[in-house]
């Protein structure tokens, strides 16, 4: 087949104007929304712009994560103006589109699996055998297909200078981008309200729908429930943030490759409640990932076998694996004639112009026109930079010994102009490039077209980095037309699914749960140790009883690992002791590594937190940890960043006792929590008492104030300080949340909840820790001799302390064992030899 085509018109043509016509005159699709900004008051639509875009930040919907814990990297921005697409348009690319996908559903059914267009010479054997991302494993002649191998879809499209649409890239890998599309949507529907009462937009929704309806029935043993999973890459995939979005949209689970496992009867999913079958996989994971077994050894990020699982049927994976390979742009000369071959139509939406350098005639007129074309890697599928203008690089003939030396291995192009629509701004509108990126799913008839997407201004040219979403990111609202978007729902609707309470909680979610409330507990009690101290230097010239306590309070921070032994020697009134206590904040320092900790834990749980507790962690992260940067050195600026702190844990504390379902998941937060709470106690906020009675008084003051409780106290005794009211104020009282007993019978609660939704109970003998404490207690309520002297009490407190903390540890690692490593008590094999 011949694939040349070399564009006649120059590249050098005025882009395409979305909103003027060349008589300069508004287009007629455009001015319902122009009138609805007019008609609001000044400033309206730039207020309305500026809060949807903060919601969006605030949310994490335009950062992603980065795995050291520091601030999210903004990826994109919000553009207020949306596209609008008329209907005519819409008609060309809807039916474009759907064919395109219908054609690559063939070609993937042939290359992987009879192989004609190549045996027939229709398709050049270079475009595989040479392309990486044709994974050979997954080409099983002899097996049954999938279902669907291209089961979503997506592409890049552009409007050209002569008003035809024309593809940029096709996306038959992982497509990203329509969990933006859905969040962009809502977040300009409640920002908005006016602009969508007055134009009439197609609904978006009911391809989400229809989405739903694909994956099920994918599922191999057809009907019922099916589990349907979302593999993802991790909290540090670019797009993570988005397929959160898209997990809550389409009503799925959101997995990572160690949430997986394959067994004989297929893929499972490792729960506490032990191994769920996993009926479908919507994977955003490159093919070559997903299995390290047979694909990519070493992918740290799939499941070994899944390969051969999809290859026998247990499971459908979304999109088939291997589908990557048809994404190269050196296929797109060939798709017209493939499109005659496989369906028996001509192409109605083509590829922008672009020739595939394997071939002689197209090498030649390539390099004879070397300085004026754009070459691009034909198998480079990474969506990295990887345009190469001729003029402008730093060898411009080293470039051209490569292109000559592996020709199969380039496309060329003329340099794009793609249509221009306008954006706000301070100053009004101002025309920007756009590149619009839309979405269609398989259903029984062929493929439904979402009728709108995103479009995006890119931060460099769109042949840079195809692929990805950055730069400013818009709806796209294309125009309704009678009952064009009516959508009648399917009749079989409900299924009579049993009512359940619990839920199916992954190892590695309930893991990171706890851990994020034990770290959020641990900022709280680290930033109550540093303020009690900070607070007695901020003070001035301090007498003997001030002395005294910040002499225990760093002794206290010494012992639960925060600074030096020598740091915690230095004298109170000392430099050393000052910068050491002023400089806690800084890079490398506990509180910066808490918080890093706590960032990390937030992205991988985001599926599982509300978008409240969300948008307030993202939000009161980033505000204390900037205020915290401006503190450094400065004591009063430092103790207000301190108290910020400690309002944040309360607020996420808060939250997560209101907003969040008494499952596994709020279980293994609020032990992580109350088992960090209870260690605080007996190691920081005790620890004076294990020494010599005579700064009892300055610990007894300490200790109420470290556990909040001084109010409590001063209300029941007065002012009046004794060993025993204190001790069981803080150790034993359980009507007050800071006692350790309240942590010990609030874990012993969730432990029995767990055994009973899980069928396997970790035990915790928190009655004997209550009890140790108590008869210890009760010693100090005796004559004040008994206890002064005779040492007898203070020997039993350290003791009951120390076997409680051992215990916390143990339980910290029966909990690892039990419910997140899945690791089986060690037994022994065979029998023991006389």
């Amino acid at each position: 087949m011949k694939a040349l085509r070399i564009p006649e018109a120059s590249p050098g043509k005025a882009a395409y104007d979305e909103l003027v016509t060349g008589q300069g005159t508004i287009r007629y699709h455009w001015q319902g929304l122009l009138s609805v900004v007019r008609s609001l008051p000044d400033g309206g639509f730039a207020g309305r712009v500026e809060r949807a875009r903060q919601q969006l930040i605030e949310g994490g919907a335009t950062g992603a994560a980065t795995p050291d814990g520091a601030a999210p990297v903004e990826a994109w921005a919000l553009e207020g103006l949306p596209l609008i697409v008329s209907p005519s348009d819409w008609r060309v690319l809807e039916d474009g589109l759907a064919q395109r996908a219908r054609l690559l559903d063939a070609l993937l059914a042939d290359v992987y699996g009879p192989q004609r267009l190549l045996a027939e010479r229709v398709l050049p054997p270079a475009l595989l055998q040479a392309n990486p991302h044709f994974l050979r494993p997954c080409h099983s002649p002899g097996t049954p297909p999938p279902k669907r191998h291209l089961v979503t879809y997506a592409a890049d499209v552009v409007h050209m200078p002569d008003g035809s649409w024309a593809v940029l890239a096709d996306y038959t890998q992982a497509p990203a981008g329509a969990g933006y599309a859905l969040h962009i949507r809502r977040t300009l529907a409640r920002a908005l309200p006016e602009a969508f009462r007055a134009v009439a937009v197609r609904e978006i929704g009911p391809f989400y729908e229809q989405w739903r309806e694909t994956l099920a029935e994918l599922a191999p043993a057809g009907g019922g429930n099916p589990l349907v999973a979302l593999l993802t890459a991790g909290p540090y995939a670019q797009t993570y943030v988005e397929q959160v979005f898209l997990a809550r949209a389409l009503g799925m689970t959101l997995v990572e490759g160690a949430d997986l496992t394959v067994r004989t009867e297929g893929v499972a999913l490792k729960t506490l409640e032990g191994l769920k079958h996993v009926d479908v996989l919507l994977r955003r994971l490159d093919s070559a990932y997903c299995d390290p077994l047979e694909l990519r050894a070493d992918s740290s990020l799939g499941v070994t076998g899944l390969l051969g699982a999809a290859r026998c049927g247990s499971v459908s994976v979304a999109n088939a694996l291997g589908s990557g390979a048809i994404e190269t742009p050196a296929l797109a000369p060939f798709l017209p004639g493939l499109a005659r071959r496989l369906l028996g139509e001509e192409l109605q939406l083509p590829a922008v112009d672009v020739w595939w350098l394997g071939e002689k005639p197209a090498l030649d007129h390539a390099l004879a026109q070397f300085d004026s074309l754009i070459f691009r890697p034909a198998f480079d599928t990474a969506h990295k930079t990887h345009a190469v203008p001729a003029a402008g690089g730093s060898d411009p003939r080293a470039l051209y010994d490569r292109v000559r030396a592996r020709p199969a291995d380039w496309v060329a192009q003329h340099r794009l102009a793609p249509s221009m629509a306008p954006a706000w701004t301070a100053d009004g509108l101002r025309p920007e490039p756009l590149v619009l990126r839309l979405f269609a799913i398989a259903r029984d008839d062929g493929y439904m077209v979402m009728p709108g997407g995103v479009a995006r201004t890119p931060a460099a040219d769109p042949l840079t980095q195809p692929g990805r979403l950055d730069g400013q990111l818009r709806d796209i609202w294309v125009l309704a037309e009678d009952d064009a978007d009516v959508v009648i729902p399917s009749t079989a609707r409900f299924q009579r699914l049993a009512i359940q309470r619990g839920v199916d909680l992954q190892s590695r979610i309930a893991d990171n749960l706890f851990w994020l409330g034990r770290y959020t507990e641990r900022l709280d009690n680290t930033a109550r140790l540093i303020r009690a101290a900070l607070s007695r230097l901020a003070l001035g010239p301090m007498g003997p009883r001030d002395q005294a306590e910040l002499r225990q309070l760093t002794r206290a921070l010494a012992d639960m690992g925060l600074i030096s032994a020598s740091e915690a020697m230095a004298p109170p009134d000392s430099v050393l002791l000052i910068q050491t206590l002023t400089r806690f904040t800084g890079d490398g320092r506990p509180i910066a590594e808490i918080l890093r900790a706590i960032k990390r834990l937030a992205a991988s749980t985001r599926d599982r937190l509300s978008a409240d507790m969300i948008a307030t962690l993202d939000a009161l992260l980033g505000a204390v940890t900037r205020r915290l940067a401006q503190a450094r050195g400065d004591v009063d600026r430092l103790l207000a960043a301190l108290g910020d702190l400690i309002r944040f844990v309360a607020t996420f504390a808060g939250l997560s006792q209101e907003n969040v379902t008494r499952g596994s998941g709020w279980r293994f937060l609020d032990i992580g929590r109350r088992l960090e709470r209870a260690y605080f106690t007996c190691r920081g906020v005790l620890s004076p008492f294990t020494q010599t009675p005579m700064v009892w008084e300055s610990a007894m003051r300490l200790a109420l104030e470290l556990c909040d409780s001084t109010i409590t106290y001063r209300t029941r005794y007065l002012g009046a300080l004794e060993p025993a009211p204190t001790l069981d104020l803080v150790l034993l009282d359980d009507s007050n949340p800071r006692a350790v007993a309240f942590q010990l019978h609030a874990i012993h609660h969730h432990l029995d909840e767990l055994g009973r939704a899980t069928g396997s109970a970790v035990a915790f003998p928190a009655t004997q820790h209550v009890g140790a404490l108590h008869d210890a207690v009760m010693l100090f309520a005796r004559d004040e001799r008994a206890w002064r002297h005779e040492g007898l009490a203070l020997a039993q407190l350290r003791h009951a302390l120390d076997r409680l903390e051992n215990g916390l540890g143990q339980l910290s690692d029966e909990l690892t064992r039990h419910y997140f490593s899945l690791v089986p008590a060690a037994h022994a094999l065979g029998q023991p030899t006389a």
